[in-house]
C-alpha cells in the first residue's frame, strides 16, 4: 500500500480587510497541500481567523528531506473583516504584501466577488428547495477556475466559475448535460456571462480507462449534430500542423519569460524533437486525410477529468472543448493508474475498446494505425491548450510559462 505523503508547509497568510490597503500577517504550520487553495481556509479557521480567499503570492517547494517529509512555503491573501492576532508584515514578505494591494482582473482575487458567487449560488440552491447545509469547501482556486464542493440537502452539489476566455465551458457543458447522457453532470444552473456553473454530483473520480474511451467514443459519436451549434474552435490536424513553427521556436522550447524556464529543454533536446518534425507532419497529413469526421474534442482528458458512478462515466472539465480529430483526445496512457500505463495489454486493451465504436468507418488495423498517428501528434494538441490558450490569457503568466513542455518533452525519441 503507498504511505501518505508527510508534509510540512509554512503558510503565509496575508491579511487584506476589504476596501482597505492595510496587510496583516500570520504564518502557520501546515500538513495538509495549500497549492491550489484547498485547506487553507479550514487551518485560518482553526487559528481563528475567518476570511475568504484571495490570490495565491508564492509557493516554493522545498523537496523532501532526509525524514520524508516534503516541505514547501506557501503564501495565500485572505480578506478577512477582523485581523485577530495578526502582526506586521515581515521585511521579508513586503513584496508580497505589494502584490496583495495591487489591482486585478481575475474576478475571484478581488475582495467582493466572493459575496456575489455566494448569493448566486444561494438563490439557485433554494429555487431548487435544496439549501446550503453549511460553508462551501474549496477545492480549487487559481487563475483558470473556482470549484467548490457545497453540502446540499439531499448530497453535495459543486460550484465552479471560470475566467471570460473559458466561458466557452459553461455553453458546452450545459449543451452536453442536456443532451448525451454522461457527456457532463448534470447541470442544476448555469450563468454564461459571469462563468457560474452548478454541478450534481457525478460519483467517484477516475474510472477504467476502458469504459472511459468507450464513453468518449459514444459522446463524440453522439454530438456530431450538435457541433453547428456549439462554435467550436478547430483544433484538428490541420490547426496543428500550422503551429509547428510556433511549437518549435526557440520561445517555446525554452519557455521565455523573465529568462529560460527551469523546465526549458536542452539544446540536445530542442535538436532531437526538432528531427521529429517529418514524423509529426506525415502523422498529421495521415490524420488529415482520414475518413473519419472531426468531433468534440476535449482536450485536457485525463483520470481527473472523469468520474464514474455504477455503470455511468461521465465526463468533466471541456474549458478546453474544440473541433478535433476525435483520436487526438484518445490516449489511454492518460487514463491509467499509476504503475499501469506501460503495461502494453492495458494500453492496447483500451485502446481498442474505443476504436470498436469506429469499426463502421474503416477496419480495425486502419483504425489502430490512425490511433497511433493521434498518440504522437496528440502531444502537440495538449501542448497548444497551454501555448495558445491559457499562457496568453492568464494575468500572471509565470505560473503556466513552462506548462507545455511536458507534452513535448513526450515526443522525445
Amino acid at each position: 500500500m503507498t504511505q501518505p505523503v508527510r508534509r510540512e508547509t509554512t503558510l503565509h497568510l496575508l491579511l487584506t480587510r476589504p476596501g482597505g490597503t492595510g496587510v496583516a500577517c500570520r504564518t502557520l504550520t501546515v500538513d495538509h497541500p495549500v497549492y491550489y487553495g484547498e485547506h487553507v481556509l479550514e487551518a485560518a479557521r482553526a487559528a481563528g481567523v475567518e476570511g475568504w480567499l484571495g490570490r495565491r503570492l508564492a509557493f516554493t517547494r522545498h523537496g523532501t528531506g532526509e525524514d520524508g517529509v516534503t516541505r514547501a512555503t506557501c503564501a495565500w491573501q485572505l480578506f478577512t473583516p477582523e485581523l485577530p492576532g495578526a502582526a506586521p508584515v515581515p521585511d521579508g514578505l513586503l513584496e508580497l504584501a505589494d502584490a496583495a494591494r495591487a489591482p486585478t482582473r481575475t474576478p475571484w482575487f478581488g475582495p467582493h466577488w466572493h459575496a456575489g458567487a455566494l448569493a448566486w449560488l444561494d438563490e439557485e440552491l433554494a429555487a431548487q428547495d435544496r439549501p446550503r447545509l453549511a460553508d462551501p469547501v474549496v477545492l480549487k482556486h487559481w487563475q483558470i477556475s473556482v470549484l467548490w464542493r457545497v453540502p446540499a440537502l439531499g448530497r453535495d452539489v459543486y460550484f465552479k466559475a471560470v475566467p471570460d476566455f473559458f466561458t466557452r465551458e459553461v455553453t458546452v457543458t450545459a449543451r452536453l448535460a442536456a443532451e448525451v447522457p454522461g457527456a457532463a453532470p448534470t447541470v442544476l444552473a448555469a450563468d454564461e456571462r459571469r462563468g457560474f456553473l452548478l454541478l450534481d454530483a457525478c460519483g467517484d473520480a477516475g474510472g477504467n480507462a476502458e469504459a472511459v474511451l468507450r464513453q468518449l467514443a459514444q459522446v463524440q459519436r453522439a454530438t456530431l449534430p450538435l457541433l453547428p451549434d456549439l462554435h467550436l474552435r478547430g483544433r484538428g490536424p490541420t490547426y496543428l500542423l500550422a503551429r509547428l513553427d510556433a511549437l518549435l521556436s526557440d520561445a517555446s522550447l525554452h519557455a521565455v519569460e523573465d529568462g529560460p524556464h527551469p523546465n526549458a529543454l536542452t539544446p540536445d533536446e530542442a535538436a532531437a524533437l526538432r528531427a521529429r518534425r517529418p514524423d509529426l507532419e506525415a502523422a498529421l497529413e495521415r490524420l488529415r486525410a482520414s475518413h473519419l469526421p472531426l468531433t468534440l474534442g476535449h482536450g485536457d482528458l485525463h483520470g481527473g477529468n472523469v468520474t464514474t458512478r455504477g455503470e455511468q462515466v461521465t465526463l468533466l472539465d471541456w474549458s478546453d472543448a474544440s473541433l478535433t480529430h476525435p483520436f487526438l483526445d484518445a490516449n489511454p496512457a492518460y487514463l491509467c493508474p499509476d504503475g499501469t500505463d506501460t503495461d502494453p495489454e492495458v494500453l492496447s486493451g483500451a485502446r481498442d475498446a474505443y476504436l470498436r465504436e469506429w469499426l463502421d468507418l474503416a477496419p480495425l488495423d486502419e483504425l489502430r494505425a490512425l490511433h497511433a498517428d493521434a498518440t504522437l501528434t496528440g502531444e502537440l494538441y495538449r501542448a497548444l491548450g497551454y501555448f495558445d490558450g491559457i499562457q496568453g490569457a492568464v494575468e500572471d503568466r509565470r505560473e503556466w510559462a513552462g506548462a507545455h513542455l511536458g507534452h513535448l518533452r513526450r515526443l522525445l525519441p
